[in-house]
């Protein structure tokens, strides 16, 4: 990988992780761009510095993903924090993909209403809901994903993606053809467009090692009765470490019971009281599933809620480090042994260390932290 694919991929996982979701409409715009730039490789076109697309095969995508999700009979949620009679679940083309997911109910479902949007024979019963389907969901995928992605980053609209438009009149069969022709186009950077091409399926999950892991489990058992998905559920289950969780809280409470006061290890601000305290991972569980006690640190609970799933800034590691290592001591303190087996494996790396551990830890969480800010291209968090 050169240095401006790497610089689009760090860029794309800076995305998904920064970027502020409250419909999937982000996660199926870049599936479909990866999955176009795979499959249609063909159809693309190069502009200047940038690779040209049909939207039409956009706006395919974007139905024959949702369709299964709106046809069934329960709501999946895809949208959060709206209102209505679905409780903030409602897409915007929900309603024009019930009416044609209504239709088909009945006569083949997804399998039909593909084989007659590829030969062009809607029946005239449905053919007005498809064409007004595929302009809602146009104007979704372009007035909103394609519009704001990027924006965590860049601050501006249409930083990542470029579309052209035009009115999808039919003067014959709406048919796949129809739309990619009449449906306008779309462009992205060309090391994008590599990016996708290479490590695309990877993003997307579909090459991911569990997904293959599962689907060889699946595929090898011979009684029929092994799904993929039971397999995933099982590679995907953790220990439970919620009491270690405990062990660091009543550290903390015992030492603000025999002090009277607990240092919030990010402001240096008091904690006051057993409710003010709240215990922060300091690189975050949602992004490493790490109970251990050097990342368990206390917080008043407005600096925890602030910091979120975000990345203390090495300069803030180092501006309190006086701080987390005093709080280090203290968790030492109860459980020497397992505080420096913990540090030893999954923050210095050694099995045995100096005596200056305090340091070495202090480094390479500064180092870890810088990492995952800028090569994983997590969030930075400062004060």
């Amino acid at each position: 990988m050169d240095g401006d694919q790497f610089s689009g991929f760090r860029e794309i996982n800076s995305i998904i992780e920064r970027d502020s979701k409250d419909t999937t409409y982000k996660f199926a715009l870049l599936r479909g761009v990866i999955e176009i730039s795979q499959e249609h490789a063909g159809l693309a076109r190069e502009v200047g510095a940038e690779v040209e697309f049909p939207l039409g095969l956009l706006v395919e995508k974007w139905i024959l993903y949702y369709y299964p999700l709106v046809e069934l009979d329960e709501i999946i949620p895809q949208k959060s924090n709206g209102e209505g009679e679905d409780c903030g679940y409602q897409i915007s083309f929900r309603k024009d993909l019930k009416k044609v997911t209504d239709y088909y109910r009945d006569f083949g479902g997804l399998s039909a209403f593909y084989r007659d949007y590829v030969s062009g024979t809607f029946p005239d019963g449905v053919e007005a809901d498809v064409l007004a389907l595929m302009k809602r969901v146009r104007s979704t995928i372009t007035g909103m994903p394609m519009k704001h992605l990027g924006h965590s980053l860049s601050k501006e609209d249409y930083s990542i993606f470029r579309c052209a438009t035009r009115p999808l009149k039919p003067d014959r069969c709406i048919d796949q053809k129809f739309l990619i022709a009449r449906a306008g186009t779309f462009s992205f950077r060309r090391e994008l467009f590599d990016v996708f091409q290479y490590l695309g399926s990877f993003i997307a999950g579909e090459d991911s090692l569990l997904y293959k892991w599962a689907e060889f489990s699946a595929k090898a058992d011979k009684t029929g009765t092994v799904t993929q998905d039971q397999v995933l559920a099982k590679l995907t289950t953790r220990p439970e470490t919620e009491r270690a969780m405990m062990d660091a809280r009543g550290v903390y409470i015992s030492h603000l019971a025999s002090k009277g006061s607990l240092e919030c290890v990010w402001s240096g601000r008091e904690i006051p009281s057993t409710e003010a305290l709240h215990i922060d991972h300091a690189i975050p569980f949602s992004l490493w599933r790490n109970n251990e006690l050097w990342n368990l640190l206390p917080a008043t609970s407005r600096v925890n809620a602030g910091k979120r799933d975000m990345i203390p800034s090495p300069s803030l590691i180092d501006e309190r480090a006086g701080a987390i290592v005093d709080h280090w001591h203290l968790l030492h303190d109860a459980f020497p042994v397992r505080f420096m087996n913990e540090m030893a494996v999954s923050l210095i790396g050694k099995p045995t260390f100096s005596s200056r551990w305090e340091e070495v830890g202090i480094t390479n969480l500064r180092e870890k932290c810088d990492y995952l800010i800028d090569v994983r291209g997590f969030a930075e968090w400062t004060l």
